[in-house]
């Protein structure tokens, strides 16, 4: 991991929520509903009990009884999860979670839901901040999101991964992550190179260790991000400092020329200045003196 030592950074970010379909998101795959084998042999095993004792008891009413029963308490047994969402059920029993997604799901009865997780949601965060090149202070815009990961074989275990952490957390860290992989490089770079976004993003964030580093922030959160550099210009002093060096060489390089061309140089200077240098100007005065006599 690469030493990311920020030397002068000034943060200011906005965090937004952005619903799928507003131009932020990527396109959501559900992962398949499966209720795991243990669940419905306990199940079974419960109304088959359950039905035993009854007719045992009643007799043929006992049968009617027991559906009655099932009808009566579906939502013991059963969670409905909305559409686009993800549940976390906690055993009370053997103190193990898993996850359950859209649609009717068997559940036991001492299983209960601890957290719902919108799976659509993306947390959106625009961030303005300072770093300090070799040889200016930049200002750099970056927007990223991060979103729950249910992608791959085990989504249930992603999602209970992606609860285990608060929000604010994740954000915290992803923000941290890409401080320090833009610090990294302006504290390399100077020059023409600092203003060339595209670049920046493709050394920054496509490319090893930043890409690695990503990825990795990625599997240990069980999210998806995407991060870019939307803009990266000089502070308004540093910008002001290279107009003034600016202004200077523009001006050598005018009085040499006019010397060239035959002035002498105090006139040279002079036009130089009228030429470059805002709010000079040259006043000419005639003075008529008929009674003026030189001693």
């Amino acid at each position: 991991m690469p030493s990311g030592v920020v030397l002068f950074r000034k943060s200011v970010c906005f965090l937004l929520v952005a619903n799928e379909g507003e131009g932020v998101a990527t396109s959501l795959v559900m992962p398949s509903k499966e209720t795991p084998a243990g669940v419905t042999a306990t199940l079974i095993g419960l109304a088959i009990l359950g039905a035993v004792l009854l007719v045992w008891l009643l007799n043929f009413w006992g049968i009617i009884l027991l559906f009655g029963i099932l009808g009566v308490t579906t939502g013991t047994y059963t969670r409905t999860v909305p559409g686009f969402h993800a549940l976390v059920l906690l055993n009370h029993f053997s103190g193990n979670q898993r996850a359950v997604f859209q649609g009717m799901n068997f559940t036991l009865p001492w299983e209960s839901a601890t957290q719902e997780i919108d799976l659509r949601v993306d947390l959106k965060e625009v961030c303005e901040e300072s770093y300090a090149s070799q040889d200016a202070l930049m200002n750099a815009k970056y927007v990223y999101t991060v979103r729950p990961d249910v992608s791959g074989s085990n989504p249930g275990e992603n999602v209970i991964l992606y609860a285990s952490y608060e929000t604010d957390a994740i954000r915290q860290s992803a923000r941290a992550l890409f401080s320090m992989l833009l610090s990294d490089h302006f504290g390399k770079n100077s020059g023409p190179a600092l203003l060339d976004k595209d670049f920046i993003n493709k050394e920054t964030f496509q490319h090893d260790p930043g890409r690695s580093l990503i990825a990795e922030f990625e599997r240990d959160h069980a999210v998806k991000v995407t991060v870019r550099l939307e803009n990266s210009n000089f502070s308004p002093k540093t910008q002001e400092a290279r107009d003034s060096m600016s202004r200077a060489s523009s001006f050598s390089n005018a009085v040499q020329r006019l010397i060239d061309g035959g002035m002498s140089r105090s006139e040279a200077e002079k036009v130089a200045k009228l030429m470059n240098l805002p709010g000079v100007k040259e006043y000419l005065f005639n003075v008529h003196a008929p009674d003026f006599r030189r001693s």
